[in-house]
């Protein structure tokens, strides 16, 4: 049997929208051996039929590969789902490795990467996933993607604060607007570019100053339920900087320091669950068990 593990990933990092993110070392995993017929074990009944995407993900590997076998598949899930964690990444690129890997690695990790972001139609959660580390991604007039690995500053600390309420992804791009003055365009790409560059560098002094998006956060901070009194509470105790993963509803905390006053957290209405994470350089695996 096969085991085949895939990280979380955290995507934007404030300005850096549809093209930054970061593997972190929380992960799914799913064994895998080949059967008769599809069986998938220990998922909710919502998703046990042919719309799952790690069932969808291993039959376009399949097709890839030019067979049409099936899987028998136990889910171990941990990275939570619609909370703007890769969820999603990690059960395509777990199905298109899985595909790969029960058929002698038949698809290297370009032709995974592909085909992963496009089932997700960007490739922000799709390459760290893959690759593992800081990626920077995006997709040329052709339709063909592209990432590079960065460097990723051990300074500093990341700590997750996951609510008990999703936000569906849908809802998070119908709510942001179709068009945006040539002024926040320049803007934002600017602030992406010191972004990387502080990221790297672990300077946290000008992540402070950079990483203010102007594209997506202003709009997604009003889904996310007492997402203004998190933040204060983060800032106050780290002085860090507080931005929403991916689509949210969970929120990512950059700092020198891990967030100590959890216990503030309680007076809320919600429940936070806090979450020390590292970010790590080991992508989507495989090995037998």
């Amino acid at each position: 049997m096969l085991k085949i593990k895939t990280p979380a990933s955290t995507s934007n990092l404030g300005p850096g929208f549809d093209c930054l993110g970061l593997a972190l070392d929380l992960y799914n995993s799913f064994d895998v051996d080949l059967s008769e017929e599809d069986e998938l074990i220990g998922v909710d009944e919502a998703f046990n039929n042919e719309n799952n995407l790690f069932l969808k993900a291993y039959h376009l590997g399949m097709k890839q590969i030019g067979l049409d076998d099936h899987v028998r598949v136990s889910f171990h899930t941990a990275v939570p789902v619609s909370r703007g964690l890769g969820s999603s990444s990690t059960l395509i690129v777990g199905g298109l490795l899985a595909a790969s890997a029960l058929h002698n690695d038949a698809l290297d990790k370009d032709h995974i990467f592909q085909l992963a972001a496009m089932m997700e139609g960007h490739p922000d959660n799709a390459a760290p996933c893959v690759y593992g580390g800081f990626c920077a991604s995006f997709r040329d007039e052709e339709g063909n993607f592209f990432t590079r690995i960065l460097t990723f500053s051990e300074d500093f600390k990341i700590t997750l604060f996951i609510p008990d309420f999703e936000v569906e992804t849908a809802n998070a791009r119908r709510i942001l607007p179709d068009v945006y003055p040539r002024k926040i365009a320049v803007a934002n790409a600017s602030k992406a570019i010191l972004t990387v560059k502080a990221l790297v560098d672990g300077d946290l002094e000008l992540l402070k100053k950079c990483a203010k998006d102007e594209l997506h956060e202003p709009y997604r901070r009003t889904l996310i339920s007492e997402y203004d009194e998190v933040k204060k509470l983060f800032i106050k105790d780290t002085d860090g900087v507080f931005l929403i993963s991916g689509s949210g509803s969970t929120c990512i905390g950059i700092s020198k320091d891990y967030f100590e006053e959890s216990s503030a957290l309680s007076a809320l209405k919600h429940h936070w669950q806090v979450k020390e994470v590292s970010f790590t350089n080991k992508g989507a695996m495989a090995y037998e068990v």
